[in-house]
């Protein structure tokens, strides 16, 4: 009997969890249209595009048994933009045509492996589950390169590294795996002088010096280098590559796709950063792939540590870029960790991870008071899905 008592106290909790007051602000799923949460019948763009099989977005329930929805104020769809920001629903924000981003689609397609839905029914008849994502990965990232920690098998599984057609340092960029065919990286990484374009990428790897590291990497050919027509060296601007494959990559446990993240405006004041660079400027590389949390700062920052009206940076800081590091000294990225990864993990979720940043470049490695600089992957959205996803 008091087994029953504690299952009904834990099922009514979960129902009082989404009961909603009539008149909060809401925004609907997907845009951001703000709106008011009121009772469904009361509401009448939701009845309409209810008609249209549109679902609406759920406030939450009125005393357990009546759906209250979110619903539109006077603003016009066609005022949105492709960086307006949803922070109700998360990554999905809606493009220029008022379409939801294939960037959106595919990053809840690639993330499928590492979250589940369940759905919370009250204890009503007559009222929709409302599907709740929850995590379901082996890691719970903690945020801990220079002054970073190894990473563990399958817990960066987007992470490439990016090869070159010689046999002395071969792996010298890092890049990220977007999907089936395609690795970003920065477009300072396509071209060397002694070893050319880039012909190879590599996933899945963890340790170079060992093939016993707990992950199973696979090579891709190179078969067409994309650089941004805007990358114009030595100018640092626009750092920015894609890499596609020869073949369709095999996604498994260590090898899968990160989110492109959408947003203009970044909401959290830390990053994780990885590679398998130098520890330090003067070092030797690691071969083993290490992980470090940077701390991100406003532009302006960086613009005293970069300042404009010279060759590589004429126009100085731009909005197209990202400033990110510890200003204590110690943790960076380095050499050979160009064009890696910089992310962001989304709340509730710890292994859904958002680019944001591609490593591009800095000055002294870990050196105090001197963030590194990383294109921002937000400003390039329409440049790569228009050549990743159609």
């Amino acid at each position: 009997m008091k087994q029953k008592q504690i299952l009904l106290f834990v099922v009514l909790a979960t129902c009082s969890s989404v009961i909603a007051q009539v008149g909060n602000k809401c925004r609907l799923r997907g845009t951001s249209i703000s709106g008011t949460c009121q009772k469904e019948p009361d509401c009448p763009s939701a009845q309409e595009n209810a008609k249209k099989g549109i679902r609406p977005t759920e406030c939450g329930f009125y005393n357990l048994n009546q759906l209250i929805v979110c619903c539109e104020n006077n603003v016009e769809v066609n005022d949105l933009t492709s960086s307006d920001y949803n922070s109700n629903s998360g990554q999905n924000v809606q493009n220029s045509n008022g379409n939801f981003r294939i960037s959106d689609q595919k990053c809840d397609e690639y993330s499928r492996p590492v979250q589940s839905v369940v759905s919370v029914l009250p204890l009503v008849s007559g009222v929709q589950p409302i599907p709740i994502k929850v995590a379901k990965c082996d890691y719970n990232t903690v945020p801990l390169i220079v002054g970073g920690a190894p990473a563990e098998p399958g817990e960066f599984p987007f992470m490439a590294l990016v090869g070159f057609n010689t046999t002395s340092d071969p792996w010298r960029c890092g890049g990220t795996l977007i999907s089936e065919r395609f690795v970003l990286t920065a477009a300072h990484c396509t071209a060397t002088r002694d070893a050319g374009p880039p012909s190879v990428v590599r996933l899945g790897e963890l340790d170079l010096t060992t093939e016993n590291d707990g992950t199973q990497y696979r090579d891709y050919l190179v078969s067409r280098v994309i650089t941004h027509d805007g990358y114009n060296y030595p100018e640092k601007y626009n750092d920015i590559a894609l890499l596609e494959t020869s073949e369709k990559i095999t996604f498994s446990q260590f090898i899968r796709p990160a989110c492109l993240y959408v947003h203009k405006d970044i909401n959290s004041d830390k990053a994780l950063a990885m590679g398998i660079g130098k520890n330090d400027f003067a070092g030797e590389a690691t071969n083993k792939l290490m992980k470090v949390t940077l701390d991100l700062f406003d532009n302006r920052r960086c613009s005293r540590t970069y300042p404009a009206n010279n060759r590589e940076l004429p126009k100085g800081i731009v909005s197209t870029m990202l400033c990110s590091g510890v200003l204590a000294g110690g943790k960076d990225t380095c050499l050979g960790d160009s064009g890696g990864p910089l992310v962001i993990t989304k709340k509730g979720n710890m292994c859904q991870f958002f680019l944001i940043g591609i490593t591009s470049f800095g000055r002294l490695c870990g050196e105090r008071n001197t963030p590194a600089i990383y294109t921002r992957v937000s400003e390039y959205i329409d440049w790569i899905e228009q050549r990743v996803f159609t």
